[in-house]
């Protein structure tokens, strides 16, 4: 059978009808609907005028149902028992599904995997599983329940809330940047030519990239390794390099950037189920309090 909701009443015509007929009073009814009597009331009215046929008889002692009124509602109870067994199984069925998070290698490794065991501990039956990426992934279509991204927080159809900011900074490796006779205008940057970001954050800090020397890896994730064996100069956010900077393997450069980076909990628009919202929540508390720790600032 094809379902034509063009010759289908409204839901709510439908769902009044059936708490009325479940209760046997219209108060009743919309008490258990959160709804005024009135309400309910004009609801069955409308469903009445749509079938063309009574399904109440109304008195003062409250309602009966007609041998119609019965049929229908017998229909409706099991409908509706199908719906909601149906929605039960799906949530039950992705309770204990991971929560698939999606951000770049970088972010992962300095904010998330310092503490993600803390993560475990509190919430042991909760698996977590990452798909570290440069690109912007499509959450709904790749069935994602949380991406990590740095930009503005614009990205329509989605929910967005900010985690961190964190500085855009230039940084090299020691022996250039602790050598007084390094040329800066000679240092090419290991820039990717089709990275735009980069680009921008040099732009926004006055720097002319159509005039400087760029070198490119080949590979995103090789660009801090090469630039600790001082093969140029990277931009990147704080943040995102805090363990090369404690390892004394990467320095700021003295090249003003006044980029910030802002990175976002992005996550498709309905709510969250319980396991991606623990992991949310735990986020927005280890986020933060990691972005404070900023080594980089403090020159070390």
């Amino acid at each position: 059978m094809t379902l034509d909701w063009t010759k289908l009443p409204s839901l709510t015509a439908l769902r009044a009808f059936e708490a009325t007929a479940r209760k046997k009073s219209f108060s009743a009814a919309a008490r258990s609907l959160n709804v005024t009597h009135a309400a309910v009331g004009q609801q069955v009215r409308v469903l009445e005028e749509f079938i063309g046929m009574q399904l109440l008889e109304r008195s003062t002692r409250g309602v009966n149902l007609t041998s119609d009124g019965q049929e229908l509602a017998k229909a409706l109870a099991n409908g509706f028992a199908a719906i909601a067994e149906g929605i039960e199984s799906l949530q039950e069925k992705n309770k204990n599904r991971p929560v698939r998070v999606t951000t770049t290698a970088f972010f992962a490794e300095a904010v998330i995997f310092p503490k993600i065991a803390d993560f475990w501990s509190t919430a042991a039956g909760i698996e977590v599983s990452f798909a570290p990426t440069d690109e912007a992934i499509d959450l709904i279509a790749e069935g994602f329940d949380i991406a990590i991204r740095a930009g503005d927080g614009n990205w329509p159809d989605l929910n967005c809330r900010l985690l961190i900011e964190s500085p855009t900074r230039a940084f090299a490796a020691p022996s250039l940047v602790d050598n007084p006779a390094t040329n800066w205008d000679e240092v090419p940057w290991l820039i990717p030519s089709d990275s735009l970001w980069e680009r921008e954050a040099l732009e926004e800090s006055g720097i002319d990239t159509s005039t400087i020397r760029t070198l490119e890896i080949g590979d995103p994730s090789l660009e801090i390794r090469a630039a600790e064996e001082g093969m140029g100069l990277v931009v990147e956010s704080e943040i995102d390099v805090r363990s090369q900077v404690e390892a004394k393997t990467l320095k700021i450069a003295p090249i003003a950037i006044t980029s910030m980076s802002r990175y976002f909990i992005v996550t498709p628009p309905w709510k969250p189920r319980p396991a991606v919202a623990a992991f949310i929540s735990w986020l927005e508390t280890v986020g933060p309090r990691l972005g404070d720790k900023n080594p980089a600032s403090k020159g070390t």
